[in-house]
């Protein structure tokens, strides 16, 4: 399991967000993410290895270019991990009321 300091630190910069947002219509690969940002391929890179890391990405080479999804599979676990704190599991309620 991967420490919570880690996965908080992750989610709480935007352009991660941002790259999970555009990530949820399908994978990408680093020039797609890294235009969709407005920022330089090595930073792009950079947030795409720090969530591959935690296991929220997997990817896949094609030729020379790396591509990048959502590892749903990692997500979940999340999720179910967060239901078992009595807080998260009352916002994680009250969000899916929205």
């Amino acid at each position: 399991m991967v420490a919570p300091q880690k996965i908080s630190k992750a989610f709480s910069d935007k352009n991660r967000l941002k790259i999970l947002t555009f990530l949820s219509d399908g994978q990408h690969n680093v020039g797609e993410v890294a235009d969709r940002l407005n920022v330089e391929e090595n930073l792009a890179s950079h947030h795409l290895r720090v969530l591959a890391s935690l296991g929220f990405l997997k990817n896949s080479k094609k030729g020379r270019e790396v591509y990048y999804k959502i590892n749903e599979a990692r997500l979940v676990a999340l999720i179910k991990d967060l239901k078992q704190n009595p807080l998260f599991r009352d916002v994680l309620m009250k969000a899916l009321e929205d």
